[in-house]
């Protein structure tokens, strides 16, 4: 019994210095130390924490901040459930910024931290900027509050890298800042063909504007369909567009082009600062589906714009339904366009 007990023992041991996690690691004790100092603070108490990125000092997000990140998470996770807050996965941070398109060309957008905070629930976010100092880093880590975007707590740290992580440091992090998308899992039925699914494509009439311009949007569908616009402002309100007072039935008929707001309409849609990334979400479905509790267009107003409560419940509500609904029944597209001075 012993021998085995010892043979287990040593295999284990293997494995974790293999992936980089013994109780030797540098790196690993290291952000293990700032989970354990942000595991203290009051503000976090029964709140969401997650894990943002920990981006380069020139703003490059590369595999090895993924790395310290993931790391970070993971520290984090370990402690959450006898210290009272809980960990928001850097997964479903994710999937937020791939489904609302928070991630813009080759850059984070600059309200980020105000995004996730409504769109992913999470009360702080952990971010960190690394700096290389040849043999070193130099990580300086921030607890972020994502209603006001202002930092709770930051510490900086230096940490000695190996050359295996230290390879990680020039390559680019792949896709939308999350690394590569996650493979869809094979089934045995066959894809639906185009003509098969349900379609749905939203647009601006320009992809740049400044603060203080009007602004257009288009959606169409290819099958009749009930269509929501949810609209992410560059401050991170989260405000629906479509259906609104002036257009309370959100049917669209196939082939139809919606302007929002139509041509020579009573309104118009005017763009809002700061500077950043606007976003447009269209989620379609062929049956009508309560996304959010009452009506869209609230009294007196040409818009719905939606706290943060409400927006949690208008993504639990997408989430929910769209797990109800066949795929080829349910469609979902989204515009980023600049906002500049």
């Amino acid at each position: 019994m012993s021998r085995r007990r010892g043979a287990i023992v040593i295999v284990a041991a293997l494995l974790f210095s293999a992936l980089g996690v013994a109780s030797g690691d540098p790196v690993s004790a290291g952000l293990d130390r700032v989970a354990g100092k942000i595991e203290q603070l009051a503000e976090v108490k029964g709140k969401r924490l997650g894990v943002g990125e920990f981006r380069m000092t020139d703003g490059r997000a590369t595999e090895l901040g993924a790395h310290l990140a993931d790391q970070l998470e993971v520290a984090l996770t370990g402690r959450a459930r006898t210290r009272g807050f809980e960990v928001v996965t850097r997964s479903q941070l994710c999937q937020v910024i791939r489904e609302n398109k928070l991630w813009v060309g080759d850059q984070f957008d600059p309200a980020l931290h105000t995004k996730l905070g409504r769109l992913g629930q999470a009360d702080f976010l952990t971010t960190g900027r690394v700096t290389d100092l040849g043999r070193q880093l130099s990580v300086t880590v921030r607890v972020l509050d994502t209603e006001t975007g202002k930092a709770v707590w930051a510490e900086s740290l230096t940490l000695a890298v190996d050359e295996g992580l230290r390879r990680l440091l020039p390559r680019p992090l792949a896709g939308d800042g999350c690394g590569e998308g996650v493979a869809a899992v094979a089934t045995s039925q066959p894809a639906p063909t185009t003509a098969e699914r349900l379609e749905v494509k939203v647009w601006a009439d320009r992809s740049a504007y400044r603060i203080g311009d009007t602004i257009q949007f288009g959606l169409r569908v290819n099958r009749d369909a009930y269509v929501t616009l949810v609209n992410i402002g560059t401050s991170g309100q989260v405000t629906v567009i479509y259906p609104n007072r002036f257009h309370q039935s959100h049917l669209v008929r196939a082939g139809q082009e919606v302007l929002v707001p139509p041509r020579d309409s009573a309104f118009t849609l005017t763009v809002q600062g700061p500077a950043g990334f606007d976003q447009v979400r269209a989620v379609a479905t062929e049956e009508p589906v309560r996304l959010l509790p009452g009506d869209f267009a609230s009294q007196g107003a040409t818009f719905r714009s939606l706290d943060r409560l409400q927006t949690r419940d208008l993504l639990v509500g997408i989430q929910a339904e769209r797990e109800k609904v066949m795929p080829t029944r349910w469609a979902e597209d989204v515009v980023a366009v600049e906002v500049k001075h």
